[in-house]
C-alpha cells in the first residue's frame, strides 16, 4: 500500500476517484488492484480504495459495480424529554440514570467543543475525542491516512488556553453536529431551562469531510448542498469502533445522515457495516428515517401480467441541471422501459443488455438520458435499473416500465432527495410510504421516525416504513418537532426533523445502557435486545393499529419500559 503521506495526498485529492472494494469486484476494478493502490481498511471485509482518475474515469456502472461507487448522504433536518418518558427516570431516586460510563458517537458535521454543554462541572471536556476529517495539520487516528485526531486532553489543554483554536481548530460550521450531540448528552443549562437525555455520557465525534466534486458530478448534486461520501461515513464508524475498544466502553452511535440511493433493503456498503459492528456486544445504532415522506420523491406500482405497462410521470421544473434516478424490482421480475420526452420524442423500449448502458439523446429538449440494467446487484435479489439526466429539458418524463418476466410484478422507484436536486423534480402519482432514508432500513439498529410531542399528531416529512423486503422499520417515534438544542457559540434554537428524535433516541438507549450494564452486571447487550425493551415500554395511542409505517410500535416512552421491565 501506498505511504502514509502519499495514500493522505489521494484521498483528498480531486485527482483520484474513491472506491469500495471487498471480495467482490468487476474484472476492471480488479486490473486497477494490482498498481497497489492507497487503501484504508473499513472492517468486515469493506476497504476504500483510491484510484488515479486518469486510470478510473469514466466512472460507469459498466465498469464498476453498483456498490463500489460511493453513494452520497444528507445532513438529516434538524419538554422533550418529558414527552419521552427520559426525564422521570434521570431524576427517579433509585435509578438517577445519567448516561455515566456509555460512549454516544456521531458522524455528523462537528461538535462546538468549547460549549458549556459539553463539559463537566469543573470545566473539564466530556468529549473522549474528535476526528476531524477536515483538518489536516495534527496527526490522524491510528490506522487511519487522513484529518486530524484530538483527544479528551488536547481539548482539555485549548479550554484552558486563551486561544482554544489553536490548539484544536476544529470547528462546527453548520450546527447540526452540536445539535445533535446537545440533545443525546448535553448537559444542563438552566438559564435555557435545557437539558439533554445522558448529560453525564462520554462523547466521541467525527467531522465528516465533504464529498469530492466528481462524486457531486456523477449524481447531479448542487454544489451547495452539505454531502458526506460513503467511504468517509465507514472510515468514521470503524473509528467509533476503535475507540469504544479502546476505552473499553459500551457505545450508542447517533446516524443522523441519510440518502434515498440504494434498494432500500440495508444492503449498501455502510448499512452492512452497521449490521457487522452491531453483532458485537454493546454496539447500538440508533438511526433517524429521514424526512422525505411528503416530498414526492417515491413511486411504487405493480404490473398485473405479462402484458401490462405502468406509465411513470416525472415532473421536472426549470433550471434543474441533472439528477438520476432508481427503479428496483424483486427477481425473478425482470422489466425494461421506454421514455417519452416532454416534446413527445419516444425511445420505443430499450433493450436489457447486461453490463452495457444506453445513451439516449433527445434532440428537441437537448436533454442525454443514460440507462443502466443490473440484474446482479452485491448482496440483493434485485435488478436495478439506473438512469442519469443530464440537462432535463422542463415538463413531464414519462418513463414506460413494461415486464420481460412478471412474478409478483412489483417495483419501486425513488428520485434523489431534496437536499441533493436543484429544483423542482417529482413524481406526479407519488407515494409516502417506503420512504426511509438508508441506512434506515437496516435490520438491527434502533431505527425511530418523528411525531409532534406536543400535539400527538403524526409528522408528516417523517420518512415512513417499510423496507423494500418488508421489514418492520421503524420500531418507534419520538418526538421531532420543535425541539430545543444547542448550537455553536452558546446559542439555543427550536428545529425540527429527523435529526432530532435520533439524537433523543441515541441518549435514552446511553441511559438503558448504564442501567443494564453497571446497575444490572448484564455483560453484553444488543441491538435485538435493546429494541426489544423499547418496543415493550412505547406508548400506543389507540388512534392507530400496530405496528404501522408511521411509528412502528409506538412513541418511545423510557420511564414506561423500566416499569415494564419492573413487572417482568
Amino acid at each position: 500500500m501506498a505511504e502514509l503521506e502519499t495514500c493522505r495526498e489521494n484521498i483528498l485529492s480531486e485527482d483520484y476517484r474513491d472506491f469500495i472494494g471487498n471480495h467482490i469486484r468487476t474484472p476492471f476494478f480488479d486490473s486497477l488492484m494490482a498498481a497497489d493502490p492507497c487503501s484504508q481498511d473499513a472492517g468486515f471485509d469493506y476497504k476504500c480504495f483510491y484510484f488515479p482518475k486518469e486510470a478510473a474515469e469514466p466512472v460507469t456502472l459498466s465498469k464498476f459495480s453498483y456498490n463500489s461507487i460511493p453513494k452520497c448522504f444528507a445532513p438529516l433536518s434538524m419538554e422533550t424529554l418529558n414527552q419521552a418518558g427520559i426525564l422521570p427516570i434521570q431524576n427517579y431516586p433509585t435509578l438517577q440514570l445519567k448516561g455515566k460510563g456509555v460512549l454516544i458517537g456521531f458522524l455528523d458535521s462537528g461538535i462546538d467543543y468549547e460549549n458549556a454543554v459539553f463539559r463537566n462541572i469543573d470545566g473539564t471536556t466530556r468529549i473522549a475525542a474528535i476526528w476531524d476529517q477536515t483538518v489536516q495539520t495534527g496527526t490522524p487516528p491510528e490506522g487511519f491516512a487522513y484529518g486530524s485526531e484530538f483527544t479528551g486532553e488536547m481539548i482539555n489543554e485549548a479550554l484552558r488556553s486563551d486561544d482554544p483554536a489553536s490548539y484544536v481548530p476544529s470547528v462546527d460550521e453548520s450546527g447540526h453536529g452540536t445539535y445533535a450531540a446537545s440533545l443525546a448528552a448535553g448537559s444542563a443549562d438552566s438559564s435555557e431551562q435545557f437539558l439533554g437525555a445522558a448529560p453525564e455520557s462520554l462523547l466521541a465525534v467525527v467531522k465528516l469531510k465533504q464529498a469530492k466534486q466528481y462524486l457531486r458530478d456523477y449524481y447531479f448534486i448542487p454544489r451547495s448542498a452539505v454531502c458526506y461520501q460513503e467511504t468517509d461515513l465507514m472510515l468514521g464508524l470503524k473509528y467509533l469502533n476503535d475507540l469504544a475498544d479502546r476505552l473499553a466502553l459500551p457505545l450508542v452511535v447517533c446516524i443522523t445522515v441519510g440518502t434515498s440511493m440504494g434498494g432500500h433493503t440495508g444492503t449498501l456498503p455502510f448499512p452492512y457495516l452497521i449490521e457487522g459492528y452491531s453483532t458485537k456486544p454493546n454496539r447500538i445504532t440508533v438511526i433517524g428515517t429521514g424526512n422525505e415522506a411528503d416530498k414526492r420523491h417515491h413511486y411504487y406500482n405493480t404490473l398485473a401480467g405479462p402484458t401490462d405497462t405502468k406509465t411513470v410521470e416525472v415532473r421536472v421544473g426549470e433550471n434543474v441541471n441533472g439528477f438520476f434516478l432508481e427503479l428496483w424490482t424483486e427477481i425473478p421480475n425482470i422489466l425494461s422501459i421506454s421514455m417519452i420526452s416532454p416534446s413527445g420524442e419516444n425511445t420505443f423500449r430499450i433493450p436489457l443488455r447486461v453490463g452495457a448502458a444506453a445513451e439516449l439523446d433527445f434532440l428537441f429538449e437537448r436533454t442525454t438520458v443514460t440507462v443502466d440494467y443490473r440484474v446482479l446487484v452485491e448482496k440483493t435479489t434485485s435488478e436495478l435499473i439506473f438512469f442519469r439526466f443530464d440537462a432535463p429539458a422542463p415538463g413531464i418524463w414519462k418513463i414506460i416500465v413494461e415486464p420481460l418476466n412478471a412474478i409478483d410484478g412489483s417495483f419501486h422507484m425513488w428520485l434523489p432527495m431534496t437536499e441533493f436536486l436543484s429544483g423542482e423534480v417529482y413524481f406526479l402519482e407519488s407515494d409516502p410510504y417506503y420512504t426511509l432514508t438508508s441506512p434506515a432500513n437496516t435490520a438491527s439498529p434502533v431505527v425511530v421516525s418523528y411525531y409532534d410531542g406536543n400535539t400527538e399528531g403524526a409528522a408528516q416529512t417523517s420518512g415512513r416504513g417499510y423496507t423494500r423486503a418488508q421489514r418492520i422499520n421503524p420500531d418507534i417515534t419520538a418526538p421531532g418537532i420543535n425541539i430545543r438544542g444547542a448550537l455553536p457559540g452558546g446559542r439555543f434554537s427550536t428545529r425540527s426533523g429527523s435529526c432530532a428524535s435520533a439524537a433523543v433516541t441515541a441518549g435514552a438507549v446511553a441511559l438503558m445502557m448504564e442501567w443494564l450494564i453497571y446497575i444490572q452486571d448484564v455483560p453484553g447487550i444488543d441491538s435485538y435486545q435493546i429494541k426489544s425493551l423499547l418496543i415493550l415500554g412505547a406508548v400506543r395511542p389507540r388512534t392507530m393499529e400496530y405496528p404501522n409505517r408511521e411509528w412502528g410500535y409506538g412513541q418511545l416512552n423510557l420511564y414506561n419500559t423500566f416499569e415494564t421491565m419492573r413487572q417482568l
